[in-house]
């Protein structure tokens, strides 16, 4: 019999693992409280990595997020790529932060994960317009990692879920639901009901809102809440005469190209500042330091704009790590929720419809089971602070 699931969620990783379930051969209806990708999948840096996560078991899954990446670029057949295998160049200037790097690439390199030391020539040669700091003498490149055009991949999986025969219902929230020993209900904000037999929550952000309807507290960051846990910035520019075609995560800025000559740029330590109820201005003093910084690393920016500055708002477990797996007491509510979604979007796909269609959980996602952020609903779910804030994702 033909195996009805509801994805609750269409962004990436909602998406993604929409479109494997159909492959699969079930019937899959997703539901989103606003338009696909309108949450976190829209508003990301969008670095396809393993830099830097922890513990190898984490690590491992985003390399293997990089490579179904690739994998799943190379057979869409698609005519837009959304995937750019730019690499990524890194460099730091002083001591103490070039010693974390250089551990941080030792452990890399101890994994298996493709890293090269490049020297101070090497870097003003890749980046002609670049103004180095110089007390850098090397940096960095990791050849394996990518950047993601976002809306290009969320258009190419919304067309492959209706063409598997897939269902979409944009701006209708799942107010309720419940599950049974036959199946689950969903009640929906237009007064209509769902009822199948599984459903997937790929809500990100807004997890913790629907499992508490299962009894359980989700340990979550809070979204909104103004700290560079929570939040970070990201400053679009206009488009620039500059020949940057690689992510770079340098001491001052991370960035990377937007397409058209325009960059996207973040600026960790001035996630402090990050508010979602207060928007900033392009021409506020957020908007003037991220101006400054580009001004002192590139000639040919002196007539640089800032177009729009959006705070990003993270999907985040409250341990850093993703919850995966099923929650109730049935078997038949299962949980997607992590940080680094959108390198893990393709994987995540792929394992958990195997799991959902067959029953059998992969190796991959033993340490990711959800019930160690689970505890008896009290009504005041999430709020919980990660022990570590990595790098962009």
């Amino acid at each position: 019999m033909t195996q009805r699931i509801a994805v609750i969620g269409a962004g990436i990783i909602g998406l993604s693992v929409a479109r494997m379930l159909a492959l699969k051969g079930a019937q899959v209806t997703l539901f989103d409280k606003s338009v696909p990708g309108a949450g976190t999948s829209q508003i990301s840096f969008a670095w396809v990595n393993a830099n830097g996560k922890s513990p190898e078991s984490y690590h491992s899954l985003n390399a293997a997020g990089i490579e179904a990446h690739k994998r799943l670029q190379r057979n869409s057949g698609a005519t837009t790529p959304w995937l750019l295998e730019t690499g990524t160049w890194e460099w730091a200037a002083d001591s103490a932060m070039r010693a974390q790097l250089e551990t941080r690439v030792a452990r890399l390199i101890r994994l298996g994960y493709p890293s090269q030391t490049v020297t101070r020539e090497a870097l003003l040669a890749h980046f002609p317009e670049l103004r180095l700091d110089a007390r850098i003498q090397q940096g960095w490149f990791f050849p394996s990692e990518c950047l993601l055009y976002p809306g290009l991949l969320i258009g190419w999986l919304r067309n492959q879920v209706r063409s598997l025969g897939g269902q979409l219902f944009p701006y209708t929230e799942v107010i309720a639901l419940s599950e049974q020993a036959s199946g689950v209900t969903l009640e929906l904000s237009d007064g209509e009901r769902w009822v199948g037999d599984r459903v997937i929550l790929a809500t990100g952000r807004w997890s913790a809102e629907l499992v508490s309807q299962l009894g359980f507290d989700l340990a979550m960051t809070d979204a909104n809440r103004p700290d560079n846990v929570a939040c970070s910035f990201l400053a679009y520019t206009d488009p620039l005469p500059l020949q940057i075609n690689s992510n770079i995560i340098s001491p001052e800025l991370n960035i990377r190209p937007e397409g058209g000559g325009r960059l996207l740029l973040q600026a960790l330590d001035l996630d402090e500042h990050a508010d979602p109820a207060r928007p900033v201005s392009t021409e506020g003093a957020i908007g003037q330091a991220f101006l400054r910084r580009l001004r002192r690393m590139f000639v040919q920016t002196e007539g640089a704009r800032i177009a729009r500055i959006e705070v990003g708002q993270r999907s985040r477990p409250a341990d850093g790590l993703p919850a995966l797996g099923f929650v109730g007491g049935s078997g038949r509510i299962y949980l997607m929720v992590s940080h680094s979604g959108m390198t893990l979007a393709p994987v995540l796909g792929e394992l958990v419809a195997e799991e959902m269609m067959t029953g059998r959980r992969s190796e991959m996602l033993a340490d990711f089971a959800p019930q160690r952020l689970m505890t008896p609903f009290t009504g005041k779910s999430g709020g919980n602070t990660p022990a570590y804030l990595p790098a962009a994702q």
